[in-house]
């Protein structure tokens, strides 16, 4: 017998076939959202864009001086705009003080196992 994927779809079509895939859906219709593969941002295609700054003009005509965050890191030249406003927040996030009083988060434990070794297959051997 062939596997599901083997065998052709037939596209649902009739009123019960669709209500019961809205029912299904939670009511739901039309398209999905994106898979969740996808980059939350796509990479820009402007070659200096993120450079440092070396020099006050900048390398290509638009772009914007992002300065780095308080501790010390260097300001860099990004693209006006969405490139920009990630760099401005990244560098809000990297000035925020970490707590010295707060331990690394542990391990993630599955039902109260310890995790699995990445080099043992199937878990724990209990």
């Amino acid at each position: 017998m062939p596997t599901r994927a083997q065998r052709p779809r037939l596209p649902e079509t009739s009123p019960g076939q669709l209500a019961a895939a809205q029912a299904w859906n939670d009511g739901l219709v039309g398209t999905g959202r994106k898979s969740a593969d996808t980059p939350v941002v796509e990479p820009c295609a402007v070659a200096a864009c993120g450079t440092p700054v070396t020099d006050p003009l900048a390398p290509v005509t638009g772009m914007v001086e992002v300065r780095g965050s308080a501790d010390g890191a260097a300001a860099h030249w990004y693209c006006d705009g969405r490139c920009a406003d990630i760099a401005r927040a990244r560098a809000d996030l990297r000035a925020i003080p970490m707590r010295p009083d707060t331990p690394p988060p542990p391990a993630v434990r599955r039902h109260g196992r310890p995790p699995r070794h990445p080099q043992v297959r199937g878990g724990d051997p209990r």
